[in-house]
C-alpha cells in the first residue's frame, strides 16, 4: 500500500475541483428537494386527468410523508444506482486509456493502493452526498407535510448506502479487468440488475446480500426484517471484491 496516503489526498482534491462533485450529490440534493413536491401534487395531478375522462372517478388517499420518503427511495434505487454505475465505469479503465495511471505508477505508489483509495474516495462521495440528500428531504418533507418517520427513513437509506457502497467496488472491479468504459458499464449494469432480480427468490434473499433490496422497504415501512445475513454478506462481498479488484488490476497491462 505504497503512496495510499498521498494518492488518497490527490483523489479527494481531484473530486473537489471536478465534475465529480456535483454529478452524485446534485441528483441526491435534487431528489431531496423535488420528492416531497411530488408526493403532494400527485393526488391533485392524477385526478386533474381523470376529471377530463367523463365518468372515470379516482380516489387516491391524501398524500403524506411517507409518500415522500418512498418517492426519495425510488430515486435512490433507480437513477443514483445508474449514475454510480456510469461514473464508476471509468475510474480505472479512463485513467488508463488516457495515460494518467501509467504516470501514478511510476512514483512511489503501489498498484494496491491505487485501487484501493479509487474505491474509498468514491465511497466518502457517495457518503457525503446521501447524507445531505437525505437531510435535505427530511427537511423539505417537514415544510411540505410536517414531518413523519423519520427513523425509517434514515434506516432505508443506511441499508441503500451498504449496496450502493457494494455497486461501488463492483464497478471498480470492471474498470479494472475492462478496458473500455463501455464494457465495464454493462457488466455493472448486468449486476445491478441481476440483484434487482435475485431479491424476489426467498432464499438468495434471506442469505445473501441481494436482501439489503427488499430490507430498505421493510425498514422504510417500519417492518421488522432480518438483516444478519444481509448485511454481513454485503460486508464481506466488499472485501472480496476489494482484493479481487486489486488483483485483477495487478495483473493487467497498462
Amino acid at each position: 500500500m505504497t503512496g495510499f496516503g498521498a494518492f488518497l489526498h490527490k483523489e479527494l482534491t481531484e473530486i473537489r475541483r471536478t465534475w465529480r462533485l456535483w454529478v452524485v450529490p446534485g441528483i441526491l440534493v435534487f431528489f431531496g428537494l423535488t420528492s416531497p413536491i411530488i408526493a403532494a401534487l400527485t393526488p391533485a395531478l392524477v385526478q386533474s386527468m381523470a376529471a377530463s375522462q367523463p365518468g372515470v372517478v379516482i380516489r387516491i388517499p391524501s398524500p403524506r410523508a411517507f409518500d415522500a420518503y418512498v418517492q426519495f427511495i425510488k430515486g435512490l434505487n433507480q437513477f443514483v444506482l445508474i449514475a454510480v454505475v456510469i461514473a464508476g465505469s471509468g475510474v480505472i479503465s479512463g485513467e488508463r486509456a488516457s495515460g494518467t495511471a501509467i504516470l501514478a505508477l511510476t512514483k512511489p505508489l503501489s498498484r494496491g493502493a491505487f485501487v484501493v483509495a479509487k474505491i474509498l474516495s468514491q465511497m466518502v462521495l457517495l457518503a457525503v452526498a446521501t447524507a445531505l440528500g437525505t437531510a435535505v428531504c427530511l427537511g423539505m418533507t417537514a415544510v411540505v407535510f410536517g414531518g413523519g418517520n423519520r427513523a425509517g427513513l434514515v434506516a432505508a437509506v443506511a441499508l441503500w448506502l451498504l449496496y450502493a457502497t457494494l455497486l461501488i467496488v463492483v464497478m471498480t472491479l470492471c474498470s479494472a479487468a475492462f478496458r473500455s468504459r463501455g464494457a465495464a458499464a454493462g457488466a455493472g449494469l448486468g449486476f445491478y440488475f441481476l440483484t434487482l432480480l435475485l431479491s424476489t427468490w426467498g432464499p438468495a434473499a434471506r442469505y445473501g446480500f441481494v436482501g439489503l433490496w427488499p430490507a430498505i422497504s421493510g425498514a422504510l415501512v417500519g417492518k421488522g426484517v432480518a438483516l444478519g445475513w444481509p448485511v454481513a454478506t454485503a460486508v464481506v462481498a466488499i472485501g472480496v471484491g476489494t482484493v479481487a479488484a486489486v488483483r485483477v488490476f495487478e495483473r493487467q497491462e497498462l
